[in-house]
């Protein structure tokens, strides 16, 4: 059974093959790693996802077709309506848009658990003619994020 420390490089090297650049297309907002539970290649696998963003990072509103439970593990995230910090929880039903959130003066850190795979990276934004689903598995999400009307950077 493998370990993996947050302290280590290898930790933030976590990613399926298929989301690695992401790690490029996120740089100077966030970094993520992805830890699959089982078979990647089937979109229905249960999936975490580790966040650190940068302080100030604003993760726009959007939903997952898939349900979602978020805990702050390490700094502090502005939802809104309160302030969350380490052991704070949100939960997020399938479709359910949440967002914009934004990260502390020491940046924040989560670990989001995804009911699928495929919905941790097929987040829907919402654009100027309804919904959009935004495929973050194909290089490129940003420009495609960015001509939706949504802010630049990919979200979790």
């Amino acid at each position: 059974m493998p370990f993996y420390s947050m302290e280590e490089d290898a930790y933030w090297e976590q990613m399926p093959p298929a989301l690695k650049h992401l790690q490029s297309e996120s740089a100077g907002h966030f970094r993520v790693v992805y830890f699959v539970l089982g078979d990647e290649t089937e979109p229905t696998t249960p999936t975490v996802a580790v966040l650190e963003m940068f302080p100030g990072c604003v993760i726009t509103r959007h939903a997952h077709t898939c349900e979602r439970f978020e805990i702050v593990i390490k700094g502090s995230l502005d939802v809104g309506e309160r302030v969350l910090h380490p052991g704070d929880v949100m939960v997020s039903h399938a479709g359910q848009e949440y967002g914009p959130h934004t990260a502390g003066a020491d940046g924040c850190t989560t670990l989001e658990v995804f009911g699928t795979y495929e919905g941790s990276y097929t987040p829907i934004y919402p654009g100027p003619d309804g919904p959009v689903m935004v495929d973050w598995s194909r290089p490129g999400g940003g420009e495609r994020k960015a001509a939706i009307g949504a802010a630049a950077g990919p979200a979790a």
